[in-house]
């Protein structure tokens, strides 16, 4: 695996604590979509990190068998160490090379973690280890940055201090690119949710990113939080605060 694939391995203890989930009604929503469908019962997280995701997968699965696939090996083994439906494994593997055979999955997803792979070559492997008929699941929790006046300052110290960052780095059309992969039916349901934190939860939630590491790294960790602060006491005196979600899931069939 390449230090890419290890990226979060430093963060995945705070990841697993502070990173959000996603809303009830897109899990729902992925489970009608599969009804009526004659599948292998066997459903994927590509990108599964500390499994948050892979965990819910099986709540609205509980007759299928959930495979976690992540290649970090510290995000992997908080996976482990947070999981324990006896239905969810985690097994080491990345998108572009998934460690499944032909035809043998149902569901293959995504949760949040699409920006990280080489989406054409993904897009070829779920088409591969799908049964025909079986589906593609692309869940992205985005943040909706203009309702909320503290995000402009956020994203422009990330932008000044996260070597090669740019807050519109997940700006890509998957609805395009499932067509152009091949994919038939591609739909999407989107839910909007607020989530509330203290300042200090939306601190830790900002240094489960690898963006903001690669901050620590320039600014070093007392200043980078010192700034953090700053930014949180000028926007949100009171120490509380909603972040605005808009968490999207598109679905799509292999043909």
């Amino acid at each position: 695996m390449t230090d890419r694939h290890q990226a979060f391995d430093e963060l995945a203890g705070v990841y697993s604590r502070f990173r959000p989930g996603y809303p009830q009604s897109l899990w729902a929503a992925l489970r009608r979509a599969l009804d009526g469908r004659a599948l292998p019962q066997l459903a994927v997280d590509v990108g599964a990190g500390t499994g948050i995701a892979t965990r819910r997968l099986a709540q609205a699965l509980p007759e299928w068998t959930v495979l976690g696939v992540e290649p970090g090996d510290a995000m992997r083994a908080q996976a482990v160490n947070d999981s324990r439906d006896p239905a969810v494994a985690f097994r080491v593997g990345t998108a572009e090379d998934l460690p499944l055979e032909r035809a043998s999955a149902g569901l293959v997803i995504a949760a949040q973690a699409l920006h990280w792979f080489d989406r054409t070559r993904f897009y070829a492997e779920a088409q591969r280890v799908l049964s025909p008929g079986g589906l593609i699941g692309i869940i992205q929790n985005d943040r909706a940055l203009e309702q909320l006046p503290l995000f402009e300052d956020y994203e422009s110290f990330l932008e000044e201090h996260s070597p090669g960052y740019t807050r519109d780095y997940r700006s890509f059309d998957i609805v395009s690119e499932l067509s152009e992969a091949g994919f038939d039916g591609v739909s999407r349901t989107a839910t909007e949710w607020t989530r509330p934190l203290t300042h200090e939860q939306f601190i830790g939630l900002a240094r489960s990113s690898s963006k903001m590491h690669a901050a620590v790294k320039h600014l070093g960790e007392e200043e980078t939080t010192r700034r953090l602060r700053a930014l949180l006491e000028r926007h949100h005196p009171s120490g509380q605060l909603e972040i605005p979600y808009i968490s999207n899931l598109f679905t799509a069939q292999r043909s």
